[in-house]
């Protein structure tokens, strides 16, 4: 489990997880899990991307994640045992690393170790929550699309050399209609949009991946400023 949230617990504790761990190896488009199922299991990307979505209450579906390798999902359940807050699916093939988490209950040091780090997993996921709800009632498609964009930027971390220097890129796990489900537009509104950004100088869109150029002017949409 290199580059997972819990790679600096201490070897006890990476013991326990070891043996409460699994691989598991996906297709592209396959469900993880759905929302709402017992909450039974947290997992690290090891490769690949996985979208988080979820069902609102007029029953569209919103996508409010996607997340690269080494992030963890399904940690929100942990506790409590509900059920997942999300539906979980892989955009191409993934390796996931899958953490039972029969242990939850059990008592001693590694296992408080465990937790505090799981707390922090649902903290950080709980932030997650709070900027897509940012984000999904701006209000215009404009803002709505800017800021997803910078929430993608910054959760994923991609750069490309573009005109002999770096930039900031979503590569193509990201799609035009991932953009709409995110901004709650449709793929022809972002795709209309992206043109105008295009015209202006913010973005490019080159072979399926859309290279931010002035993030500066990006934010000043997404922020109103």
């Amino acid at each position: 489990m290199s580059h997972s949230p819990f790679d600096n617990v201490s070897e006890e504790a990476k013991a326990i997880l070891f043996s409460h761990s699994r691989r598991k190896q996906l297709a592209a488009n396959t469900i993880v899990y759905f929302q709402d199922d017992p909450a039974h299991t947290l997992f690290i990307i090891d490769r690949g991307h996985v979208r988080l979505s979820h069902i609102m209450e007029d029953g569209s579906v919103a996508l409010y994640a996607i997340i690269p390798q080494g992030a963890s999902f399904g940690e929100v359940g942990a506790f409590d045992r509900l059920g997942y807050c999300d539906t979980a699916s892989t955009i191409d093939a993934v390796e996931l690393t899958a953490i039972s988490l029969q242990w939850m209950d059990k008592e001693g040091a590694p296992y408080n170790e465990l937790r505090t780090v799981i707390a922090r997993m649902i903290s950080k996921r709980y932030r997650s929550h709070m900027e897509f709800a940012r984000a999904l009632y701006l209000p215009t498609l404009t803002a709505r699309l800017a800021l997803s964009i910078i929430r993608l930027l910054d959760s994923l971390g991609n750069e490309i050399r573009y005109q002999n220097k770096m930039a900031p890129v979503l590569g193509p796990v990201v799609t035009q209609r991932d953009l709409g489900a995110m901004a709650r537009g449709t793929r022809e509104n972002v795709n209309k949009i992206l043109r105008a950004w295009i015209a202006d100088g913010l973005v490019v869109v080159e072979d399926r991946h859309i290279i931010v150029t002035n993030r500066t002017k990006l934010e000043a949409i997404a922020f109103n400023l």
